[in-house]
């Protein structure tokens, strides 16, 4: 979930095509060292600016973090949004979603392996 080198619109870009609540931590265009998060919002994409204290934690509002991986878990259970319930989830988890999903579909459909076209 992390990508340095990724500008703003790239991100903007890449998100649109996933689920809400797939994000990417990147590099702050803006302030060299410092760090964004992009979210894929339901329409959009919104970008939080990761602050830093004098003690060298990261925040974004008032919950302040040792490390980003610990900010980035928070996240993952607390809506990083303000305006809606938004949860951070990486892309692996919307994968085994995406393929469970699948495995439950072919549960209720029924497997079936079959010979040569047309037999049953």
């Amino acid at each position: 979930w992390f990508d340095e080198k990724i500008s703003r619109h790239e991100a903007e870009n890449l998100l649109m095509s996933k689920g809400v609540g797939c994000f990417i931590v990147r590099a702050s265009q803006n302030s060299y060292g410092d760090f964004s998060i992009s979210v894929r919002h339901e329409d959009d994409v919104q970008h939080f600016k990761v602050m830093r204290d004098s003690k060298g934690s990261y925040y974004l509002w008032t919950e302040k973090f040792h490390s980003l991986n610990k900010l980035v878990d928070y996240y993952k259970t607390a809506s990083i949004s303000r305006q809606k319930q938004i949860f951070l989830r990486d892309n692996s988890q919307e994968e085994e979603e995406r393929q469970s999903g699948s495995l439950e579909r072919i549960g209720r459909e029924g497997f079936h392996m079959g010979g040569a076209a047309g037999e049953d």
